[in-house]
């Protein structure tokens, strides 16, 4: 009796970049929980004239597209960089002398210009010989960079801020909308137990998304894009010019 040839996919999902139309390694982007593709065409219809119900007597396609729409659940750097369409850069570690903080005024938050600080001091501009600002008079939290000062009756403004800075990576928001991708899928059918495969030669990810800053769950990140055609596949009708689908049958 021949098994039945439901679907049930389940797999892993890769993306390599392409540089001048040449796709790097392969990267693993970890759980995706949801990832659909949808083929869109525009179709011209001919309706006939001659038996009176007008009816439609000819179809010509004349744009296809293919789009993609999933969820990420890994933000590993690269993979929020993808999400919010912009570009890491690893910032180093910097030591910053006397910086000046303005006139400060007790009990307001300010932001230091780094994360993870160390060896953090402040002064103020008395003339000669500057007051030191001892620890009990302010609020430091050195992982993200911010001060509260709780008495600065007897100082003379501005402050003056030193410290050393530890390394971060920083991620920009909107910032790159032009990178392609080459996707790669391999896949399970767990219904019959045949390996799937689907390859989209160039995808470029829509810059349009929702990043939630509160999660009471695990957060998900959805993502959308378009499969662009490779005109370089175009000899081979077996490649296809947006991708292909392989099936995999178990080995005999």
């Amino acid at each position: 009796m021949a098994k039945n040839n439901y679907i049930s996919l389940h797999g892993k999902f890769y993306l390599a970049e392409l540089v001048n139309g040449v796709a790097g390694a392969m990267r693993h982007i970890g759980n995706v929980p949801e990832f659909e593709l949808e083929i869109g065409a525009d179709v011209i219809e001919h309706q006939e004239s001659m038996s009176g119900k007008r009816t439609t007597d000819f179809t010509m396609i004349t744009t296809t597209s293919v789009n993609f729409t999933g969820q990420l659940e890994e933000v590993t750097p690269e993979n929020l960089e993808y999400i919010l369409s912009g570009m890491n850069h690893t910032v180093a570690t910097k030591t910053e002398t006397d910086v000046s903080l303005g006139a400060v005024v007790a009990g307001q938050e300010i932001k230091l210009d780094g994360y993870n600080l160390k060896t953090v001091s402040f002064k103020d501009s008395t003339s000669g010989t500057a007051k030191t600002v001892e620890p009990e008079n302010y609020t430091l939290d050195a992982k993200f960079g911010t001060v509260i000062f709780h008495d600065v009756a007897d100082l003379t403004m501005p402050i003056l801020a030193s410290y050393e800075t530890g390394a971060v990576t920083r991620t920009t928001l909107a910032s790159d909308f032009e990178k392609e991708y080459q996707l790669f899928f391999k896949g399970i059918n767990t219904a019959n137990g045949d390996h799937v495969a689907v390859t989209l030669w160039r995808t470029k990810k829509s810059p349009e998304t929702n990043f939630p800053l509160i999660h009471e769950e695990l957060g998900q990140y959805e993502i959308s894009g378009q499969a662009l055609s490779d005109m370089t596949k175009e000899s081979d009708p077996a490649l296809g010019l947006y991708g292909h689908v392989v099936t995999i049958p178990a080995a005999v």
